[in-house]
């Protein structure tokens, strides 16, 4: 029978260094280990949106963030494996600098848009989704 799941991925902007958070994944990831991310992972029975996002955010990076807007969705699928996650991205705000990570990443790094965007070692989808939340950021700021 195919798993199903839904997740939801924190986007963090710093308001006080106008950067955003970018995570290393460890080597013991399940989907693509020893890349880089945004903080996030897979609800649970009975949570809204909002409180997967903080939770996540809050168990990854030891941050508190404030949900401001959804303004991204997306799906994985491996279907060798029956697998599919789809995910729903939230641009979220902290005023923290201090990042605590959890077992899960090996890094951390706040970069600004421009950095990120322009920066190869990046996967595209996380460039494109930094684009996609600073133009949102923009709109909404």
């Amino acid at each position: 029978m195919p798993d199903f799941r839904v997740a939801t991925k924190a986007i963090i902007f710093n308001t006080k260094l106008k950067k955003y958070l970018v995570l290393k994944k460890n080597d013991i990831e399940d989907i693509n280990p020893n890349t880089f991310d945004m903080p996030g992972g897979r609800m649970e029975f009975g949570e809204k949106l909002e409180e997967a996002v903080i939770r996540e955010a809050k168990e990854e990076t030891g941050l508190d963030v404030t949900a401001q807007q959804v303004f991204n969705a997306w799906t994985f699928a491996k279907k060798n494996k029956d697998f599919q996650l789809t995910g729903i991205d939230f641009l979220c705000t902290t005023e923290q600098e201090e990042v605590k990570l959890s077992e899960e990443h090996s890094g951390f790094e706040w970069r600004s848009a421009i950095e990120i965007v322009s920066d190869e070692r990046y996967p595209d989808w996380l460039r494109k989704t930094i684009e996609k939340a600073e133009k949102t950021h923009k709109t909404y700021s």
